[in-house]
């Protein structure tokens, strides 16, 4: 087992006994346990991640510790001032540009700007603060822009020219440009697109960030409205994080015989279950989860099926109910709406002297009233022959009257 596997399982142990405690001693059982990490991320510049490995942590579960019991801290790190009603403050956006390294480019950025810097190169400037100069040119391309284009033009103006080449090499370009295509018409990753072409993942990443923004920019913000918009989203659609929406790989396999099998439509999803050994529960939720085109394809062929042979041979809803396997009132409701001439033919039926009366109680009743009508006989006798109540019987023959 790796140390990291090793890691998860201790920290789930230890959560599962902290959980078992009284809610009273929870956290202070909690406080106990990340003290140690607590006053090293205090004390030093240490990142979370190696905190977490020296104290035999997980780094996600020393972040939430922090964050929830130790606020103050982590303002302290990012250089952020305690608000003083308490509020939350968010310490790092999900996209853009943290506090921290604003305030680390934050100098040298303006002097990328000031004419007094002209005569310096983005390489100089950032030697001057200290700083990376790839880094500095990083920050520039991704958070700000506007400012090299500007720069240049101004450094051109005043005759300044240091031969260098400014923009994509022409081989960058060559090397990306099917990568560039692929990730702005399909729904795929950074890391996807540059695992399906055998490139740098960092490379690929740094060259999307620097000379097509703004496809970043608009994949994001579909990304952004997803995450909003979850009772439309359908499998293969792009998700909040990045990723396809849709059932996991292992997932998928597990059922992937199943499906098979309902999708041909000759076998329910009872007896798809018996045949593959699935759980019922786990691949009804499936079906319904993520191939809803199927389940609602083989519901209109079921009903297809079944309204063909009413309209061919007409006969009461829960007797073709059961010969295709609908519940009677269900297919009623459905044939309201797609087949309404079936359905109001249905409901009643036109008796030779005028009146109407429910088809069911008329297919139900009529063999006995002809019988009475024919021969006569004692009605109570005609019942019990028929297997009626004599009683209904007799209501029903007063309510229709004269045939």
């Amino acid at each position: 087992m790796s140390t990291a596997d090793q890691l998860a399982k201790k920290h789930t142990t230890e959560t599962t006994e902290i959980n078992r405690l009284p809610v009273a001693e929870r956290i202070s059982a909690a406080r106990d346990r990340y003290a140690a990490a607590v006053e090293l991320y205090a004390s030093s510049t240490l990142s979370i991640k190696e905190i977490a490995e020296q104290t035999g942590l997980t780094p996600y579960a020393l972040s939430h510790h922090l964050s929830r019991h130790h606020r103050p801290l982590l303002y302290s790190r990012y250089g952020l001032e305690v608000p003083p009603d308490d509020s939350p403050v968010r310490i790092k956006s999900p996209r853009g540009q943290s506090r921290a390294t604003h305030l680390k480019y934050k100098d040298a950025i303006e002097a990328c700007g000031d004419i007094a810097y002209a005569e310096f190169n983005i390489s100089q400037i950032a030697r001057l603060f200290s700083l990376n100069p790839t880094g500095l040119s990083a920050q520039l391309r991704v958070h700000y822009p506007d400012i090299i284009p500007a720069r240049e033009a101004l450094r051109r103006r005043l005759g300044i020219a240091d031969r260098l080449h400014r923009g994509a090499l022409p081989s960058s370009k060559a090397a990306y440009e099917k990568a560039v295509s692929v990730y702005k018409d399909t729904d795929l990753t950074i890391r996807e697109v540059a695992d399906r072409f055998g490139i740098s993942f960092s490379g690929f990443g740094q060259y999307m960030r620097h000379y097509h923004h703004d496809a970043i920019d608009a994949k994001a913000a579909r990304r952004s409205r997803s995450k909003k918009d979850t009772r439309q989203r359908r499998s293969g659609d792009l998700s909040g994080n990045g990723q396809l929406y849709g059932p996991r790989k292992k997932t998928a396999e597990r059922y992937a015989r199943a499906l098979n099998l309902y999708k041909e439509g000759r076998m329910t999803i009872e007896e798809v279950v018996k045949e593959t050994g699935v759980p019922l529960g786990g691949f009804r939720h499936y079906v319904d989860q993520w191939h809803r085109d199927i389940r609602r394809n083989r519901k209109e062929n079921k009903y297809g099926e079944a309204i063909a042979s009413l309209r061919a041979n007409p006969r009461p809803v829960s007797e073709v109910g059961r010969e295709y396997g609908l519940n009677p009132d269900i297919f009623r409701e459905y044939l309201k709406v797609h087949a309404p001439d079936l359905a109001e033919g249905q409901g009643m039926v036109r008796l030779e002297n005028g009146r109407r009366v429910k088809r069911s109680a008329w297919e139900k009743y009529r063999p006995a009233i002809e019988e009475y009508r024919k021969d006569g006989g004692a009605l109570h006798a005609i019942a019990c022959r028929h297997g009626l109540n004599y009683k209904s019987l007799s209501s029903f023959l007063r309510r229709v009257g004269n045939l």
